[in-house]
């Protein structure tokens, strides 16, 4: 069961689209001054970026998420000074949609520069317990500010310096705005190609959707099946609004994905009802500059080559909640989980002896590396039985 904690805690693509009478999209925010360019220290933890963000007096750890629209706060870690305004419509994931609230957060600080009448969504958290305060979304970027991601010197470089990027070596890649972030044209297999969300709220290096697969699969032919490691059926994506219909889900080992003139080679992923993403672990890889003038991302690879191998591990087992319990929600037939018992719909009810009481409890669950576990699971159709797993890195 190698690594199921990042598939488990994929955070949702948020996306917003204002609808009159709603609120509408707004980076209409004034900063604390102009002709700059700062360097803003980030954390760098299990493919997630963290940002400092000052606020109130007080420091929050925020998530910077290229898939989210605009900056997201939560219910359960409020944050004093944040005023109503109105609703918005929000896109998950998964794509299911409602109307969520809208708050005006209090003068926001990230390093030297100050956001006042900065926009956010006010949400639930799809995942209780997770460690950070909200979102700084893609709005940062969409108010014409240049950025460059450089997880490896852990900065996040923003600047209102239109062309300040501009003489950096790099592979290019132009975006287009949908929902108001950015999607790429890449391609996973031959001379298809596919829009793809670059999506930092993401672990995943790539996810594929199903339909756009199947069709990848009508174009290119029987070649196709070439990079198909195997089928099942499940679910693993977390929206927003819950989790992904129950589905196939084609396990691929693709030889390569090509983003503009650059490749990966061996990539490791799966199908999933919610759209294509790139995710924030081709930032291992490689510097990123955003221009959001010129709609475009330089990827810039830390070697000298235009190949990168990945070789990731596949996606062995992947949990979702279901009626507020930890389920496996998808699990691979060539894997260890399933040759260990593991199967789709089992809930998860005891652990060592302890009960299970919820998905929240399972995920805080404190797993040690190297130290064998007994589950207890239940079926579909009631029965239980005991699995014994072993924590791998």
């Amino acid at each position: 069961m190698r690594r199921w904690v990042c598939v488990l805690l994929g955070l949702c693509t948020l996306c917003v689209q204002g609808q009159t009478p709603l609120s509408r999209y707004s980076v209409a925010t004034a900063l604390s001054h102009t002709n700059f360019i700062d360097s803003i220290a980030i954390e760098w933890d299990n493919q997630q970026i963290y940002i400092p963000v000052q606020m109130g007096g007080k420091t929050y750890r925020f998530l910077f998420d290229t898939g989210s629209a605009q900056a997201v706060v939560y219910a359960d870690t409020p944050i004093e000074g944040c005023r109503p305004a109105g609703h918005i419509l929000s896109h998950d994931a998964i794509g299911a949609i409602d109307t969520v609230q809208m708050v005006t957060l209090p003068p926001m600080k990230m390093g030297s520069i100050t956001f006042s009448d900065c926009q956010a969504t006010l949400q639930r958290r799809a995942v209780k317990g997770r460690n950070f305060d909200g979102i700084v979304g893609f709005d940062i970027i969409n108010r014409g500010l240049n950025a460059k991601i450089d997880v490896r010197n852990r900065l996040l470089i923003l600047t209102d310096a239109k062309n300040y990027f501009d003489r950096e070596q790099g592979f290019d890649v132009r975006y287009k705005l949908k929902y108001h972030v950015p999607y790429l044209i890449i391609s996973p297999f031959g001379r298809f190609t596919e829009e793809a969300l670059f999506d930092t709220g993401s672990r995943r290096f790539y996810s594929m959707n199903k339909q756009s697969f199947d069709l990848m699969a009508t174009k290119e032919g029987p070649q196709v099946e070439t990079q198909v490691e195997g089928r099942s059926v499940g679910r693993h994506a977390i929206g927003n609004f819950g989790a992904e219909p129950l589905g196939e889900v084609v396990f691929l080992n693709l030889s390569s994905l090509k983003l503009g003139d650059f490749t990966f080679s061996d990539v490791h992923t799966v199908t999933t009802q919610g759209g294509s993403h790139l995710g924030a672990s081709l930032l291992d890889y490689g510097v990123l500059t955003v221009n959001p003038k010129k709609k475009r991302i330089r990827f810039q690879p830390y070697q000298q080559t235009t190949v990168i191998p990945v070789g990731n591990r596949q996606t062995e087992i992947a949990f979702v909640s279901e009626r507020g319990m930890p389920c496996v929600g998808l699990v691979w037939e060539r894997g260890v989980p399933y040759r260990q018992g593991f199967r789709e719909g089992d809930i998860i009810t005891e652990i060592d002896g302890r009960p299970v009481m919820s998905f929240a409890h399972f995920v805080g669950w404190p797993f040690l590396i190297g130290r064998e576990y007994l589950f207890k699971v239940k079926d579909r159709q009631g029965r239980q039985r005991e699995i014994r797993w072993v924590r791998l890195p």
